[in-house]
């Protein structure tokens, strides 16, 4: 996009190919978050399918045991 904005700014190109390489930078980045997004779900369940959710047990063991004392 910056390259692009360059050669506009200069009087290379129209400010139609400016536009397009902002649209496909937008789509790239759209495109990475939603690669992250799955990334970062398929983490969860991984730690899931070994057994997440451990820490929430010990919080309701250690509270059990603070009110028993």
């Amino acid at each position: 996009m910056r390259l692009a904005q360059l050669r506009y700014d200069n009087g290379y190109t129209s400010y139609l190919e400016v536009l397009y390489s902002q649209t496909r930078l937008f789509t790239a980045e759209l495109t990475i978050t939603q690669v992250q997004g799955t990334l970062f779900q398929a983490l969860v369940n991984l730690y899931k399918s070994m057994g997440g959710g451990w820490v929430v047990e010990a919080d309701q063991l250690t509270a059990a045991s603070a009110t028993k004392q």
